[in-house]
């Protein structure tokens, strides 16, 4: 749906509200009472001194070195350690470079800048906030860093020191937070919560809000809803939605800002309210691109390309702006994108659509308004579609995507269909002018790492950590390297100099590769050699189970100190062959799930490729909500082995003993070797808890599983995660 001008003003009357906002913007001030640009965006227009590098939001570098020609003498100069590591990773955000400088925030919303060309610390701002979920960073303007220092506050750092000047709290309402990385122009500081806060999104009653903050005080000037009903649809007691997640693009000719905005909850509903329809209608303003004027927030025009979102469909990916010729004429277009697995390219004045174009694997049931009875899959899933920025150069948009599915009921989700490692990735190049697309390139895992122009290259990364240079024109691959981890986030690019964060995984880092390379560059080579050699070793057959029970371990860990042995089976932290009957290998190898069990007891083992804990869940109702969970880790050779509970959709999950029930391990015994943790346990399949679940001989049990670098619930599942099915023993 189209509005043109809220309070439904005419198409004249806009016109001179365009000419009005002109002139607001031509006047606007910075604090320094210089122009609506920052002198460090204006000044630093050949660095990256804005989250996508420009307004327009291209993603492509303007004067850098790096080309088709000698993209082979990338090599690592140097590389700095992430320290604070968060439930999905290190980084979620983009780097910003201003001249020598190079500003950085983890995922625990540590703050850092760094020398560009050592990597050393400048400063460091330490907040160690554990909830944080991301997308997070920097914004730079007028000597200050602007971030979001925790759930609910945004701090301005001095430049030069860290120090902080002011700090401006957004939301007084616990499960309301912010999950996005600011920007800045006319000295405003622009930003916006999300219905959710760590493992908690979407609880009722939750709005997202964007607002826009004075830069030089901190004070709020103006606030915009992206929900149009303040009772929620009509009930507050169980919807949510909108927000945004990521940074607007802004028309400095005409001071307009664009925003993508996320989904409506509940998603797909509940059991008393199926398919949504506790929020019967469109749902506005949710799933929809919003033009706002800079200087007040009053909306120009809307468009929404969702109505009545099911899926967790946002509509979220930052804008790009482009002049473009259509049909013979020139038009100043901007162009949209998100979870819903589509790109949209809008007229700049109107908001009406110019064209469309499906991207990745795509179901036309992602447009049902209701679900029928039963099971329905849907490309794009709750973590498909376009994730993480595009890229804009020369009349040709770079789209990455990722394909996951997720299984639908009217009144839930399958979380067993939810793995971050079972899904796969694209880059679709697009005719910005049509829609019509170029060439594809497939990756084996999620393209989470953006896409970044740079000369007649564009660069893309997977979800494993594997970096990609391709010819911008063609799609031909002309490089690749393995990062040290993971990736989940999007590189900044200086001249001769990219900067890529690898968050992922447990040695996440912030990697600085250039032509020529430095100190590093051969260490950076070594790394990727080591890394494809590990990928040929075999899986945790191989080194995770001995080739006997005497081979074992002779110390037993059981929580009663004495060894217990049920039929050939030992808490000792080896998987004998024989010892159990059953197992379920996920995630490509990183996870096994061994079983047997009888009418009265279940005795498992959990073997996961991390360093800290393995965990597992039975029947969740919702994500995480209502597992019953089983987590042990190693330490110092000994184990220990958790009886949880999770209380909400992303947890927390509390002992059971905490909630008032009772800890039902009968007992365990663990290993760490060899990069593996092996957990076993034993428990009743019937305990009388209402915290466990209540097991039957033969039937089918729903779990979800996760694994981590360390030693400690605050960590959650920083290695991997996933779903399944285990079938018990008739």
């Amino acid at each position: 749906m189209i509005a043109l001008l809220k309070f439904g003003r005419s198409i004249g009357t806009a016109t001179g509200i365009f000419a009005l906002i002109f002139a607001v913007a031509a006047l606007a001030a910075s604090p320094a009472g210089g122009g609506p640009i920052p002198p460090e965006v204006s000044d630093g227009a050949r660095d990256w001194p804005l989250p996508n590098g420009d307004y327009e939001n291209t993603r492509a570098a303007a004067g850098s070195a790096i080309n088709s020609e000698n993209v082979g003498e990338l090599a690592v100069l140097w590389s700095f350690p992430i320290p604070g590591i968060g439930a999905y990773g290190a980084a979620a955000s983009n780097p910003i470079i201003v001249g020598d400088v190079v500003y950085f925030q983890d995922l625990r919303c540590n703050v850092f800048a760094l020398d560009l060309e050592t990597g050393d610390p400048i400063w460091s701002r330490f907040y160690n906030v554990t909830e944080v979920v991301g997308p997070n960073g920097p914004a730079v303007g007028w000597g200050k860093v602007f971030v979001a220092k925790d759930l609910y506050n945004v701090t301005a750092l001095d430049a030069g020191t860290g120090e902080e000047v002011w700090t401006t709290r957004l939301s007084e309402v616990a499960t309301t937070g912010i999950d996005i990385q600011p920007s800045v122009y006319a000295g405003l500081v622009y930003v916006s919560t999300v219905p959710g806060t760590g493992d908690v999104f979407y609880a009722p009653g939750g709005i997202g809000v964007i607002s826009a903050l004075d830069a030089e005080t901190g004070d709020i000037v103006w606030e915009f809803s992206t929900v149009d009903s303040p009772d929620l649809w009509g009930n507050p007691g169980v919807n949510s939605g909108g927000g945004a997640w990521y940074p607007p693009a802004v028309d400095v000719e005409t001071g307009i800002t664009f925003w993508g905005t996320g989904n409506p909850a509940p998603f797909p509903g509940t059991e008393e309210w199926p398919s949504g329809t506790s929020r019967p209608g469109p749902n506005l303003y949710t799933d929809s691109i919003v033009a706002l004027d800079h200087a007040t927030g009053e909306m120009i025009w809307y468009h929404q390309v969702l109505p009545h979102d099911l899926f967790d469909h946002d509509f979220q990916s930052s804008p790009i702006l482009a002049e473009l010729v259509l049909a013979g004429m020139s038009q100043k277009v901007v162009i949209g994108a998100g979870k819903l697995g589509k790109v949209y390219a809008f007229n700049r004045s109107s908001g009406e659509v110019l064209w469309s174009a499906v991207v990745g694997r795509y179901d036309e049931a992602a447009q049902l308004d209701v679900l029928p009875n039963g099971t329905t899959r849907i490309f794009p899933g709750v973590l498909g579609g376009v994730e993480t920025p595009m890229a804009y150069s020369d009349g040709v948009l770079y789209v990455p995507v990722v394909n996951m599915f997720t299984d639908w009921t009217p009144t839930s989700l399958d979380t067993s269909t939810i793995d971050f490692n079972n899904g796969t990735g694209e880059l679709v190049a697009i005719d910005a002018s049509t829609g019509k697309i170029l060439w594809i390139r497939s990756f084996e895992t999620m393209a989470l790492g953006g896409a970044t122009v740079i000369n007649d290259l564009v660069f893309a990364a997977e979800y494993d950590g594997t970096i990609h240079a391709f010819r911008a024109e063609t799609g031909e691959e002309v490089w690749k390297m393995r990062a040290p981890a993971g990736i989940n986030g999007w590189p900044a690019v200086a001249g001769e100099t990219i900067v890529w964060p690898a968050g992922v995984g447990a040695d996440p880092k912030l990697v600085a590769f250039r032509l020529g390379g430095g100190a590093e560059a051969a260490a950076g080579e070594d790394e990727t050699d080591e890394a494809d050699e590990d990928e040929a070793v075999p899986g945790p057959t191989a080194q995770v189970a001995g080739s006997s029970a005497e081979e074992a371990p002779s110390t037993i860990l059981t929580v009663h100190e004495i060894p217990l042995e049920a039929a050939g089976w030992a808490a000792d932290g080896v998987i004998s062959e024989g010892e159990y009957s059953k197992n379920l290998t996920l995630s490509g190898g990183r996870y096994v799930v061994s079983w047997r069990n009888d009418g009265e007891t279940l005795y498992m083992g959990l073997a996961g490729q991390a360093e800290g804990f393995v965990a597992i869940g039975f029947e969740p109702t919702q994500a995480m909500k209502d597992a019953d969970m089983v987590m042990g880790w190693v330490s110092g050779g000994e184990a220990t082995v958790l009886d949880l509970y999770s209380t909400g959709v992303y947890g927390p999950h509390p002992p059971d003993e905490e909630l008032g029930g009772t800890d039902d391990i009968l007992s365990f015994g663990g290993r760490e070797a060899d990069g593996w943790t092996v957990i076993e346990f034993e428990r009743r399949m019937e305990t009388g808890d209402r915290f466990d679940q209540a097991f039957r001989p033969g039937e089918t049990v729903n779990i979800i599983w996760s694994i981590s670098s360390t030693d400690s619930l605050e960590i959650r599942h920083n290695v991997g995660r996933g779903g399944g099915r285990i079938s018990l023993e008739g």
